[in-house]
């Protein structure tokens, strides 16, 4: 029901001991946003204040966020690539913990440790209310749905008070490197944040998508994802929607490795012959939501964006993922 992520963070020198994150994608289960943002979070951080004295918030960095934007707190990236959000997107819980770099070694462990006591203690005392909400987000139906598959930062109405910090610059006692520590200084300081992320493009679900043979790699790749799907019995001609690839944007260096690709075009009703052994996904099961996010050709973080139905692909061709019945 719940996967919390453990990290150490640099960068902005802020008052925070650790700053923490939600799933950040739009398309998380109503329910788990609620509750995670509405109660979860802002309990564990009010507790551990007084517990301990130190400040917890949600994670982020004194940035420009957006080009012509004021510098504002920002978070990081609402692509289910980072595990919590994907979490999240497969209806469950995912909450990150970044710890203060710049404290002593002894205070980031102490307060990841207590973040997460103070987490798993609010698990305890809400195991129903999560276990519903999980329970509502598995079976809320997909197909038909608005379902967002491109996202956008947001930012707050009004400005907030974002606590700041300051560092000293001291010298490793092993490798006599410099090194920032945290100053005891908190100065709280007004500004935008930018912490959650709104709908850029969405597209209405089908009630399945059908992959031909050829992609084996795809389908087992679905089934490691944890999504059923099934095989149709002989040749069939499925009355649906193909995707027309009107372009195909690379991006400029590689990423992990592989070259990242943005297809643009439009779905469009047509009528296309499947060959025997065929796969069916049915949208109708737990994770169709997930299924969405990753056959979709437009979906910024899909089986498409990672190049991985490259050798399918032809500008002035059709995907080779249909949609239909």
């Amino acid at each position: 029901h719940v996967g919390i992520d453990l990290h150490t963070t640099n960068g902005t020198r802020h008052a925070y001991h650790l700053t923490y994150s939600p799933p950040l994608h739009p398309d998380t289960p109503e329910p788990l946003i609620s509750l995670v943002r509405g109660s979860w979070l802002p309990e564990v951080s009010a507790r551990m204040l007084e517990r301990t004295g130190w400040h917890t918030y949600d994670y982020g960095n004194l940035t420009t966020p957006v080009p012509g934007a004021e510098a504002g707190w920002a978070t990081f990236d609402a692509r289910p690539r980072f595990g919590t959000n994907y979490l999240g997107l497969r209806n469950r819980f995912g909450i990150l913990s970044e710890a203060y770099a710049y404290l002593t070694l002894r205070d980031r462990v102490e307060a990841t440790r207590v973040f997460v006591e103070e987490l798993l203690g609010f698990a305890h005392r809400n195991a129903g209310p999560i276990s519903d909400a999980v329970e509502a987000a598995d079976a809320a139906p997909v197909a038909g749905q608005e379902v967002i598959v491109r996202s956008r930062l947001d930012r707050s109405a009004e400005p907030v008070e974002i606590l700041m910090g300051a560092v000293d610059t001291g010298y490793h006692s092993y490798s006599g490197e410099p090194m920032h520590l945290r100053r005891n200084v908190v100065n709280p300081v007004e500004m935008y944040e930018w912490i959650g992320f709104a709908a850029a493009e969405t597209v209405s679900a089908p009630d399945a998508y059908y992959i031909p043979p050829e992609l084996g790699d795809i389908v087992e790749r679905l089934r490691a994802h944890g999504i059923r799907v099934e095989e149709v019995e002989g040749a069939n001609f499925i009355g649906g929607e193909a995707f027309r690839v009107e372009n195909a944007v690379s991006a400029e260096r590689p990423f992990q490795g592989r070259i990242e690709r943005t297809l643009e075009g439009a779905w469009r009703p047509a009528t296309v012959a499947m060959p025997a052994r065929t796969v069916r996904v049915d949208l109708a099961q737990p994770l169709g939501r997930l299924a969405v996010h990753l056959l979709e050709p437009r979906a910024e973080d899909g089986f498409a964006t990672w190049g991985l139905l490259d050798p399918w692909i032809e500008v002035g061709e059709d995907y080779p993922v249909v949609r239909g019945p």
